[in-house]
């Protein structure tokens, strides 16, 4: 039987494991364009400071809003929900978007189709591809 000590890093491994072990200002070291070199500057734009770690969901808010807001953060879930990612969350933070902003839901919806229109990638590893310049991803995967 497990120790309540391991439980609870096991449960931290899960969390970490979409996480690189980058911090802000090392990714702002990848070439200009990047995805890295962006993602560094997008992190350290948030107040979040030098040393947080990027992970998945702050590759796909940088390449899907580019900014970073509560009506963007909400519109990325609908995008994703376009996209065929279909998660719990995913579909509470829709929820909780139609009920706290219903003035964004025409902008949400247009935005759930930008996501049905651009090719399934919401389920890569996005960390994966800090090495490449941004505008290539946006265009390979027809994110608008």
């Amino acid at each position: 039987m497990k120790t309540m000590k391991e439980k609870i890093a096991a449960v931290k491994r899960e969390f970490d494991k979409d996480k690189t072990p980058l911090t802000a200002f090392e990714l702002t070291r990848y070439p200009e364009g990047s995805l890295g070199n962006q993602l560094g500057k997008f992190l350290l734009g948030t107040n979040y400071g030098q040393n947080v770690y990027a992970d998945n969901e702050d590759a796909l808010q940088l390449l899907i809003a580019g900014k970073n807001s509560v009506k963007e953060d909400f519109s990325v879930q609908f995008y994703l929900f376009g996209n065929g990612c279909n998660s719990l969350r995913t579909v509470a933070t829709m929820a909780i978007a139609a009920v706290l902003c219903p003035n964004y839901i025409p902008y949400y919806y247009k935005r759930y189709k930008a996501g049905k229109q651009a090719l399934r990638f919401y389920d890569i590893d996005h960390l994966g591809l800090l090495h490449l310049p941004v505008e290539r991803i946006k265009n390979t995967f027809l994110i608008r």
